[in-house]
């Protein structure tokens, strides 16, 4: 609980002091990245909508060939939300 209170205390003092002076490159890579994660993560869903179809269509259930799609959906969803959080801290 110790550390937990002082990493908020590090935090919230990071934001509010200098430390938290980002030049606009920095936040625009930033927003950048997340919008591209994001992106990402929309085609890995469409990949899984599409491989879900076609096993429709030959009569197939193999929900592993799901998997890859769905770990890097979720890769890609926890990426952008680490930019975009970060985005939100510096940049706004």
């Amino acid at each position: 609980m110790k550390r937990v209170l002082c990493g908020l205390v590090i935090a919230l003092m990071m934001t509010g002091s200098g430390y938290a002076d980002s030049t606009n490159e920095d936040c625009s890579f930033l927003k950048e990245s997340a919008e591209r994660h994001v992106w990402s993560a929309k085609n890995y869903r469409k990949g899984t909508i599409l491989e879900a179809d076609r096993q429709a269509k030959e009569g197939i259930n193999n929900i592993n060939a799901y998997k890859p799609f769905m770990d890097n959906e979720l890769n890609a969803i926890k990426k952008a939300h680490y930019y975009a959080v970060t985005y939100s801290a510096l940049c706004d």
